[in-house]
C-alpha cells in the first residue's frame, strides 16, 4: 500500500490553518494530494483524521470542528442517549397498542357476553 502524499497547508486566505488551532491547539490542516480533499489531523499523529473536507477551505470546517470536537463528547452523548430513551418508550408504547389491539380481537373472537 502507498503512503498518502500530504502537504501540510500552513497559511490560507480565510486563515483556516491557523483558526484550528482555536478548537484544539492539536489539529494540522493537510491538504491530501491522492484524493483532493483537505484533513484536519492530529500533530505527532499523521494517522489520525480528526475531519475531512471536500469543499472549499473555508469557515465551514472551523465551524464543523467545533461540533464535532471532544469538548462536545459528554453533549452528544446525553443526545444520544436521550434520543434513544424516547425510541424506547416509543416502541414499548407501540408494541402495549398491539397487544391492547390483539387482545380485544381475541376476547371478541372467543368470548361470547351473556
Amino acid at each position: 500500500m502507498r503512503k498518502e502524499r500530504l502537504v501540510e497547508v500552513r497559511s490560507d486566505v480565510f486563515d483556516v490553518a491557523d483558526r484550528i488551532r482555536e478548537v484544539d491547539e492539536r489539529y494540522v490542516l493537510f491538504y491530501n494530494l491522492d484524493k483532493a480533499r483537505f484533513e484536519v489531523r492530529l500533530r505527532g499523529n499523521r494517522s489520525e483524521i480528526a475531519i475531512t473536507w471536500d469543499g472549499v477551505l473555508d469557515a465551514r470546517l472551523v465551524s464543523k470542528l467545533r461540533e464535532t470536537h471532544v469538548r462536545r463528547r459528554n453533549e452528544l452523548l446525553r443526545e444520544i442517549e436521550r434520543s434513544e430513551e424516547r425510541a424506547r418508550k416509543q416502541a414499548e408504547s407501540q408494541a402495549r397498542e398491539r397487544i391492547g389491539e390483539q387482545s380485544e380481537a381475541f376476547m371478541r373472537a372467543n368470548w361470547k357476553t351473556r
